[in-house]
């Protein structure tokens, strides 16, 4: 199948309210945290929404996408959320099932994690994506960097180009940088064929499952990470819509919505949680079903504790 990501290389704020706090690191685009023995980073925070904002624009500010944000406020308009109005914001994340080095491209919560050691410390940076929509899905596996590049210029496959003919629109065979340029102005190639790590000129799409394959990312974040990121990282492509990790003594599940906008089994949420609890090393952990029932209700893609404290 066709894709839309073939390139070629061309010359070249708000006031917050910490409800839970994870030591973290000031950072441009992405979020960074230092590692520890924990599987579990980040914080929630509440903003409060000024007059002139959206959701869309309170997501981008802090380092969400659409779904992040939507989920996390059901209740809360979307485009007119009203001055004064509290926003949870969901920056608090279980690390995915993945080897913690390089690039880890999570599918199933739409979300990219960079995992590095610079200095002695080991960090992990995190960014909203875009991934495949169905039928042109963002394909598994591993995978490496293969170049970076800058203003890259977009070879339309000839199905894209015929999407365009039957909206009556004629996309070019080739779409030079610039603000029409749906790669952005960088591009990470991978040496998965024809897939790209890239920006957008549409950065709402970014938290969706819209594109026809590559990962897109905010373009202040592709930026960002097309500065840091090594030729040769690997890369690592999973789809792990439910996640469990230990912290503070705790096992705390985070559950995403598929594709499809169902939640997850309750079979498949059990053998994730299986796997966690095999990785504990300091005595059982004795979970509150209570708790395990309402994280797999909700399905928000937030963070949960689902055990008791040890000593409770």
């Amino acid at each position: 199948m066709s894709r839309s990501c073939r390139f070629t290389t061309l010359p070249r704020l708000l006031l917050v309210w910490a409800i839970l706090a994870v030591p973290g690191i000031a950072s441009a685009g992405g979020e960074t945290y230092r590692l520890s023995e924990g599987e579990v980073v980040g914080q929630l925070v509440r903003e409060y929404a000024r007059r002139s904002d959206t959701l869309m624009d309170i997501a981008r500010w802090l380092n969400l996408g659409y779904y992040d944000i939507r989920r996390a406020n059901p209740d809360v308009d979307l485009w007119l959320p009203g001055e004064g109005t509290q926003v949870l914001i969901p920056s608090r994340y279980v690390l995915p099932d993945a080897p913690r080095k390089g690039i880890v491209v999570n599918l199933g919560e739409l979300r990219l994690f960079y995992f590095r050691e610079e200095n002695g410390e080991k960090t992990v940076t995190t960014y909203p994506i875009g991934v495949g929509r169905a039928g042109l899905e963002t394909p598994l596996g591993q995978t490496r960097v293969t170049a970076r590049v800058d203003d890259p210029a977009w070879y339309p496959p000839e199905d894209a180009r015929a999407d365009y003919a039957r909206r009556g629109s004629e996309l070019p065979r080739i779409v030079p940088p610039g603000p029409d340029n749906p790669l952005g102005s960088h591009a990470i190639a991978l040496a998965l064929d024809g897939y790209l790590i890239h920006g957008t000129n549409r950065p709402d799409g970014v938290g969706m499952r819209v594109s026809r394959g590559c990962i897109r990312l905010y373009p202040e974040d592709i930026a960002e990470l097309i500065g840091s990121v090594e030729i040769g990282t690997p890369v690592h492509i999973v789809d792990q819509p439910i996640k469990a990790g230990l912290e503070g003594g705790r096992l705390w599940l985070e559950i995403h919505r598929l594709a499809d906008g169902g939640p997850p089994s309750a079979g498949q949420t059990t053998a994730v949680i299986r796997r966690a609890l095999a990785r504990a090393r300091n005595g059982e952990i004795l979970l509150d079903w209570q708790k395990l029932a309402a994280a797999l209700e909700r399905a928000d893609g937030i963070p949960h504790a689902i055990s008791f404290l040890p000593h409770d």
